[in-house]
């Protein structure tokens, strides 16, 4: 089958594909919690971050295009149990790319809550208004003028045109069965000071702002 010009394959030849997701912050591993300092000199404290990576897809050497159904995941930077996990894939296949969306998709919006990833328990999900939270982030700084100092971004939407669900694509260089992604949270604040902007919890304008940021969060990596 042919769609927009890449040839989509079925997976009848499976093989395992390992994913690790390696949270970073300028580069280096960091804890819950820990003492940071972003690029706008803000010092901050990270409590929680969450965020869901889904319909995972690779693309081949020869444009052909594989997906993988079902791939929902919900990442917690401070869980390993949440790090690791595996895709199904074609095998014996020299994979170029790789595909994924931060956040859930409309179609998933729209079924409401789910189970397992998906699962309001999860504590990821507001309402069927206002579906699923994409991506959480909080912490504490003394930049913000709030009680505690607490910062909060729960960005979420998925209704045009304040969508805070994004693509990410990345080359891929190795022939590994395993693709170790890295998430360096510090970008996130490259352009924000936490003086101005600490507490995003509905969607909208901000939400949609922030999340534009995300995909540049996500590289590859060997290490």
């Amino acid at each position: 089958m042919y769609i927009g010009g890449i040839k989509e394959h079925v997976l009848n030849r499976e093989e395992v594909l390992v994913v690790k997701i390696k949270p970073t912050f300028n580069g280096h591993s960091f804890t819950k919690n820990t003492w940071l300092v972003t690029s706008q000199n803000d010092s901050i404290q990270i409590s929680k971050l969450r965020f869901y990576l889904t319909n995972f897809e690779f693309i081949d050497a020869q444009n052909n295009s594989i997906k993988i159904p079902e791939s929902n995941y919900l990442i917690d930077a401070f869980d390993q149990e949440t790090l690791q996990f595996d895709l199904k894939t074609i095998k014996k296949t020299n994979f170029k790319h790789i595909l994924y969306k931060i956040g859930v998709d409309e179609k998933l919006h729209d079924a409401g809550a789910q189970s397992g990833a998906l699962d309001p328990i999860n504590g990821m999900y507001w309402a069927w208004q206002s579906g699923f939270i994409n991506f959480k982030l909080e912490g504490k700084s003394p930049s913000c003028n709030t009680r505690k100092n607490k910062f909060t971004f729960h960005l979420g939407g998925y209704k045009i045109p304040y969508s805070t669900t994004r693509d990410v694509r990345l080359d891929l260089y190795n022939k590994e069965k395993y693709i170790i992604i890295k998430m360096d949270i510090s970008s996130f604040f490259n352009d924000l000071s936490l003086t101005d902007i600490n507490q995003v919890m509905t969607p909208g304008e901000e939400a949609y702002q922030c999340s534009l940021q995300l995909p540049q969060l996500f590289s590859i990596t060997n290490e």
